[in-house]
């Protein structure tokens, strides 16, 4: 009967389209229409009524199911078709939408499906897509909606995930899906837990992400690493990596790490007692100049802590030195600290609760077994107990507010407790590790060989047994510091 244009009293206009149609049928199955009619609206006498917002696609379908109930809802018009129903207050054509997108959800449109759902209030659409979302994470991070999703879906998809390795790819690509992002990446990981990630995956994936090139990521990823809970057997790489060579040949330097790799300072070139400083991008794979130090000085001792370098002591081609410095690597200036109590080369340093260390050394003719103490709040110096006995080219690392002096020509072990200001004699390695470098690597401690020989061992102070590594250094040598290895050990 519409279509033959029996009794039509109504025009509808949709853009350019014009139906027309029978006011007692709209107002029949339509609230909106039932109240346009019976208002004091132009509408209401009128013989034509505009539809503004309502394409004439749409306007077709939509008067078509006033008229039978029935409509074909497809991804090209279930969006308008939405946006007309809330319009139009036509409660089961958004239903019937609704119906269509729950059984349409893909990873491709399932964050638009989110934010959808929001708009219009849908609230089982809403819940089914944010599901939807959390099983298929992996599958949506490579869709082409991601900087659609909105930051609370995000964390709270994030606390809801099973997979943590997927939870971080999916940060690192929302993060760049649009701009402004990346400073929100710091608050963000906190919501993945990194030690249910594997060992493999924090190697490969997550330092590798240059957004965790900084104090607290490194710590993020040493404590994932530490304390992983994914028990796995892992192989070593059985080779070393060749890195780029420094920008000039230095000897009786110091090398201590930093949160990117590791910083090298003074010694001596050609002979000559240097000021020369430089970091090491052990991601980027670059030598970067730092300010070169104040003093000259060679078989000095460095640390890195809370964005300063310190720098005590050693030798300026004539004299042992007792004076100590700080770089500030975020205004990259120098600083003077108190003097040592002593003038002293080769000692190692340790950092405890914001206490510098100062462990053993040589003096003037002899290697001695003093402890001192720098509190670099009061940047006050103090005597602590000394070592049990003096150790020649060791190394000290920090582990669990301890502090343990390992290696050289005794192959030594000593733990000291800053705490209570004691120290306790531990098994000895197998090897001697003159000058071999030492880290702490998973709960464990690991030195590397030294000038005899090329030996790595790995010390577990849970059961106080020492173990050697299949993997062993590229050649016997006073090496300064550690190349970065590519998977744990």
């Amino acid at each position: 009967m519409r279509e033959a244009g029996e009794f039509v009293d109504i025009t509808l206009v949709f853009d350019e389209q014009r139906v027309s149609c029978h006011k007692v049928i709209l107002a029949g199955t339509c609230d909106y229409f039932h109240r346009m009619f019976l208002s004091d609206m132009l509408e209401s006498v009128s013989k034509e009524v505009t539809m503004n917002g309502i394409s004439a696609s749409t306007g077709v379908s939509l008067v078509h199911f006033l008229y039978t109930g029935r409509i074909d809802i497809s991804t090209q018009n279930a969006q308008d078709l939405l946006a007309a129903s809330e319009m139009l207050f036509l409660g089961d054509l958004k239903l019937k939408v609704e119906e269509f997108f729950l059984s349409n959800t893909e990873s491709i449109n399932c964050i638009s499906t989110i934010n959808l759902a929001r708009l219009y209030d849908m609230k089982t659409l809403m819940g089914d897509a944010k599901k939807f979302l959390r099983e298929h994470l992996r599958e949506v991070t490579d869709s082409e909606e991601m900087h659609l999703l909105l930051e609370e879906d995000l964390i709270e998809t994030l606390r809801a995930s099973a997979s943590q390795e997927a939870s971080f790819r999916f940060v690192q690509k929302w993060i760049r899906s649009a701009d402004g992002r990346t400073d929100r990446f710091d608050d963000l990981i906190q919501h993945i837990t990194l030690s249910n990630c594997s060992k493999k995956f924090i190697c490969s994936t997550v330092m590798s992400e240059k957004l965790m090139h900084n104090t607290h990521g490194m710590e993020l990823i040493q404590e994932a690493m530490q304390y992983s809970g994914k028990a796995e057997q892992e192989s070593i790489i059985q080779h070393w990596q060749p890195m780029q060579e420094p920008p000039a040949k230095f000897e009786r330097n110091s090398a201590c790490a930093s949160p990117a790799g590791f910083i090298v300072s003074g010694g001596r070139c050609r002979g000559i007692t240097v000021h020369d400083c430089y970091s090491y991008d052990a991601f980027g794979k670059k030598w970067n100049a730092l300010p070169p130090m104040s003093i000259a000085r060679n078989r000095h001792s460095s640390i890195y802590h809370n964005h300063q370098l310190y720098i005590a002591g050693g030798h300026d081609g004539k004299k042992n030195l007792n004076s100590v410095e700080a770089l500030d690597m975020k205004s990259l200036k120098w600083s003077p600290l108190p003097s040592l109590p002593y003038s002293v080369r080769h000692s190692y340093l340790a950092i405890v609760s914001n206490l510098m260390l100062v462990f053993g050394g040589f003096q003037t003719n002899t290697w001695v077994a003093d402890v001192c103490e720098l509190d670099l709040n009061e940047r006050v110096w103090h005597h602590r107990a000394p070592m049990p006995y003096t150790c020649e080219g060791g190394a000290a690392v920090c582990l669990d507010d301890h502090v343990y002096i390992v290696g050289g020509e005794k192959r030594t072990c000593v733990q000291f407790n800053p705490s209570k200001n004691t120290w306790t004699s531990l098994r000895r390695p197998q090897f001697t590790h003159d000058f071999g470098p030492a880290l702490v690597w998973n709960q464990h401690i690991i030195i590397f060989g030294g000038k005899d020989h090329d030996f790595i061992e790995k010390y577990s102070p849970l059961t106080d047994t020492w173990k050697t590594l299949a993997l062993k250094m590229p050649k016997k040598d006073l090496m300064r510091f550690v190349v970065r290895i590519n998977c744990p050990l």
